[in-house]
């Protein structure tokens, strides 16, 4: 008996022993050999195991996890499938697990995207849900639908009503669909939860399928009988094939002292963010839309959350340049965007935008404090499209302080002094104010960096993706 007839005579005897049957096991095919964990990969291998033919996930009071652990299967992105396996999960206190599909692996080997989640000492104990996204997509027992506006409405499933038909931490049975923006999760046989999702700038049409070991308490997580049925194949990525403009923009910004790309949270960046809050008021990986917006584009969206770098990062000398490319769809423009100050006493830099005049329009502005003393510059936004995605730059030379806007001088007046420095932290979509973080931007952002010098006005046009060909 080969391989292939092993684990099919694994999956009947389980299926027999079981009762949990696939809808059609027809064209499944194992894509875990029960021995090893051959054709996946985790980040953290000290924390996934193969026992008794079941993929084991471990935490212990001597082996703890902090962050969420991942076990990605490596057979590439999926589109439309279908998915089987068995999964329970034990542990003490409401034990968060599940997995990952059409998702995105992060700098940082975190996940972000669509996920069935499963947890403890819930009401709902299963749900479809978006990770560092939407959140909640589908509770178990409803039917939710995001129209192209992204506006949830959700129904009861009749199915599913009453008390759950499993328990999460014996061996239950998860039978995932997804076409097109049609996703359905049935638990032993049984409809449990359903979406559609119409919402283009957040759907995932393919991504990546992980295994999840959820960070906290003791726990172990087992999955077991995993198959596949592809239904359509994903679309390879085009080759990477860039401008000679797109080359230079990127070492550009490769050459910033600190540069983040804000639609994964600035993961893997050489200083670290940190997201406050973790996680109910961003969303990150959603497609750029917009006036300005570069097709392809990624995105955070923000609703109150901000992203501190904390207190160390300082420019010396009497030459700075900060870079956000920013969108506000409200056009409002009046809170904190890119900043390292304390009050007006004490900046360092802040890019920010505010109604300077009390005339109900929104300013851009730029200011910091040199050893001469404060100095800012700003522009009314009723200069530019305010809907619209740009790329703002504060500039200081030791000559002259200026502001840009998608690569064209606003502002500019005379500035001298070295820099001041502070013991703020450096804030990305809030600033600080007497030891009080205030002003969230609420809005879009794909970038921020910092530069110890004062970049060319070329550089500058280049830098921005308004102003290329």
């Amino acid at each position: 008996m080969n391989v292939s007839q092993r684990l099919a005579a694994m999956i009947l005897a389980t299926v027999l022993a079981t009762g949990n049957v696939c809808a059609d096991e027809q064209d499944f095919k194992p894509i875990f050999d029960g021995r090893s964990l051959e054709g996946w990969r985790a980040a953290d291998p000290s924390y996934w195991f193969v026992e008794g033919g079941i993929i084991t996930a471990r935490i212990t009071k001597e082996h703890p996890c902090a962050v969420n652990q991942y076990l990605v299967w490596q057979g590439g992105e999926l589109a439309d499938f279908e998915l089987a396996l068995e999964t329970r999960v034990n542990g003490k206190g409401g034990i968060n697990n599940g997995f990952q599909f059409r998702s995105r692996l992060l700098p940082d080997n975190d996940i972000c995207g669509y996920q069935v989640d499963n947890n403890l000492e819930t009401p709902w104990l299963v749900r479809l849900y978006d990770e560092y996204g939407r959140h909640d997509l589908a509770l178990r027992g409803e039917r939710a639908t995001f129209d192209v506006d992204g506006k949830r409405t959700a129904s009861p499933l009749a199915e599913a009503a009453g008390d759950a038909w499993f328990r999460l931490e014996d061996w239950h049975e998860y039978h995932l669909v997804c076409v097109g923006g049609h996703i359905t999760l049935y638990v032993n046989g049984k409809l449990a939860a359903e979406v559609e999702d119409r919402d283009p700038r957040r759907a995932e049409p393919q991504g990546i399928l992980a295994l999840q070991l959820h960070s906290g308490p003791p726990t172990v997580a087992q999955f077991r009988n995993i198959r596949l049925k592809i239904l359509k194949p994903a679309r390879e990525a085009p080759q990477a094939t860039s401008s000679g403009a797109e080359q230079r923009r990127s070492a550009l910004l490769k050459d910033a002292l600190a540069w983040w790309q804000l639609d994964s949270a600035g993961r893997g960046a050489v200083h670290a963010l940190t997201s406050v809050p973790q996680f109910y008021q961003l969303q990150l990986n959603v497609c750029s839309a917009g006036a300005g917006a570069v097709p392809g584009g990624k995105c955070v969206v923000l609703d109150g959350a901000y992203f501190d770098a904390g207190k160390h990062i300082h420019v010396d000398g009497d030459q700075l340049t900060a870079y956000l490319r920013a969108r506000d769809p409200s056009g409002a423009w009046n809170s904190a965007l890119f900043a390292k100050r304390g009050g007006d006493d004490r900046v360092h830099f802040n890019l920010f935008s505010a109604d300077l005049n009390d005339d109900g329009v929104g300013d851009m502005g730029f200011e910091l404090c040199t050893d001469q003393g404060f100095a800012m510059v700003s522009f009314p936004v009723s200069r530019i499209d305010a809907t619209a995605w740009h790329d703002l730059v504060g500039r200081y030379d030791g000559k002259e302080l200026a502001i840009f806007c998608d690569g064209q001088r606003m502002a500019a007046k005379p500035c001298s002094g070295n820099l001041v420095k502070n013991s703020e932290p450096l804030l990305i979509a809030a600033e600080t104010d007497n030891g009080k973080v205030v002003r969230p931007f609420h809005g879009e952002l794909e970038d921020a960096a910092l530069w110890p010098r004062a970049l060319s006005e070329a550089e500058l046009a280049g830098l921005s993706l308004r102003s290329q060909p």
